[in-house]
């Protein structure tokens, strides 16, 4: 079976490079920046079950200017067109090699693989370059599920609401920073969803529960050796010294 393709889209400086960092158990994937378009090309990972590669990751630059590349299109591509064919006709424009090379690496990919997670700051409230983003991005005619990123304390209602409206109804909230083994499971399933097959996600969530057990039992282990060793533990005095 083909590996699963899957795209991380978003606005730049949302997390997308923390989320493959997790999602990949590989701290040094990328790089990461408290600043805005730290990717500036397609990076790839791929997730392994039992050696074989099954999921292939893309890391994709920020879109910056997604409402550029819709101005773009409402004046050169007509309403009557689909919308793929609309991003085909601006992908093979001058425009997608010059002022929106980084909007067009992001929509290539997109089209090219099976699914997105299009990364949401959930810190933000909801500006009209995302709900650009999210037009230009459903034009690809690819399942696109949101993941929304520093989430805690967050309110997302305003959020949901906006991608209910635009038929985005499955989501997950994974926060980056404090690591949630089953909120990354929801994700996965949530995913799986959306997929005509979720045969190789299902494969992904078994692994990485008995990953999670088997470093839950070793946890445990060091524990009881250290509470045991800390509990035997006994040391000589001299008869005058203090035993303080």
């Amino acid at each position: 079976m083909p590996p699963l393709h899957l795209a991380i889209v978003g606005h730049t400086n949302t997390g997308k490079t923390s989320l493959l960092r997790t999602l990949l158990r590989d701290s040094q994937f990328g790089e990461v920046q408290n600043a805005a378009a730290t990717t500036r090309h397609v990076e790839t990972a791929s997730i392994n079950i039992q050696a074989q590669p099954q999921i292939q990751l893309y890391d994709t630059p920020g879109l910056e200017d997604a409402g550029g590349v819709l101005d773009w299109l409402e004046a050169h591509t007509t309403a009557q067109q689909d919308g793929i064919d609309r991003i085909n006709q601006f992908l093979a424009s001058p425009a997608a090699q010059s002022d929106y090379a980084q909007e067009a690496k992001v929509l290539r990919q997109l089209i090219n693989s099976d699914t997105a997670l299009y990364v949401i700051d959930a810190r933000e409230p909801i500006l009209p370059k995302y709900k650009d983003e999210l037009t230009i991005l459903s034009w690809c005619a690819k399942p696109i599920m949101p993941v929304f990123n520093f989430t805690q304390n967050q309110d997302l209602t305003a959020w949901t609401n906006m991608l209910a409206r635009r038929t985005l109804h499955v989501y997950a909230g994974f926060d980056t920073v404090a690591f949630d083994f089953e909120g990354e499971i929801r994700l996965w399933d949530n995913l799986a969803t959306m997929l005509p097959k979720r045969d190789i996600l299902d494969r992904l969530i078994n692994m990485r529960r008995r990953e999670w057990q088997r470093l839950d039992t070793e946890a445990r282990r060091e524990i009881a050796d250290f509470l045991l060793d800390a509990a035997a533990f006994t040391q000589e005095i001299a008869e005058n010294d203090d035993p303080a």
